[in-house]
């Protein structure tokens, strides 16, 4: 199911903003840029809907287009749930997405460069529930999968967990959970599977890896003590 969700949602948003390069100007290629964003950005950085809505270059978004520069994503502690403040590397196709939608693709549409990342044809800001209906819209429509803006922070747990089973404080780091109890909580019921799991894959590995070697033969039970 994970394999499944991820390979859909890239092929998905890969396919999207492959037709708004395409496209001439219009509000549907800005909902179609916005859609693939989201799905770009929530495969790697699991943002709550809140978060993700209000994002804003040069507040939140902070991305470069110099060889080996860091983008960056940063939430300050009042803006997030659990007053915590969040910061993550942008991955570098995500960033030059990002670029290009907000100094050649959205400009286009809406006469000037953009502050935030969803705004409307106009250029004020998409509301919540319209960004969560485009992110829902287009992965089932696209990727042909049901798949909210939430349940993406459950999947991007599944993930880590799944490679590495009990790693709860990772999770809670990259959800932004202020304690780890809720973590726990929220992906714990499973667990001994999963390690199990992971263990039997180890073994597996270990297995396949060792090297042959050649039989000893038994002496006869005859031979000389």
């Amino acid at each position: 199911m994970i394999r499944r969700s991820c390979n859909a949602c890239t092929i998905s948003r890969d396919r999207l903003w492959a037709e708004v390069r395409r496209q001439l100007p219009h509000f549907r290629t800005l909902a179609k840029a916005q859609a693939a964003l989201a799905l770009k950005i929530l495969c790697y950085i699991p943002l709550r809907p809140q978060n993700l809505t209000s994002l804003t270059f040069d507040v939140h978004l902070f991305v470069r287009a110099e060889a080996n520069a860091i983008s960056s994503l940063e939430i300050a502690a009042p803006e997030v749930k659990n007053k915590t403040d969040m910061a993550f590397d942008i991955p570098r196709r995500t960033a030059k997405m990002l670029i290009e939608y907000r100094d050649r693709i959205a400009p286009k549409i809406i006469g000037h460069r953009p502050d935030r990342l969803f705004v409307n044809a106009d250029g004020s800001p998409k509301s919540q529930s319209t960004v969560a209906w485009l992110i829902k819209t287009y992965a089932r429509r696209r990727a042909g999968i049901v798949l909210t803006s939430h349940q993406f922070r459950h999947l991007s747990a599944k993930v880590l967990l799944d490679a590495e089973p009990g790693s709860f404080e990772t999770v809670r780091q990259l959800l932004g959970h202020k304690s780890l109890k809720t973590t726990v909580g929220a992906y714990a019921g499973i667990d001994s599977r999963r390690a199990a799991r992971h263990h039997q894959h180890l073994i597996e590995q270990a297995l396949a890896a060792r090297p042959l070697r050649n039989r000893v033969k038994a002496k006869p039970h005859n031979a000389e003590r």
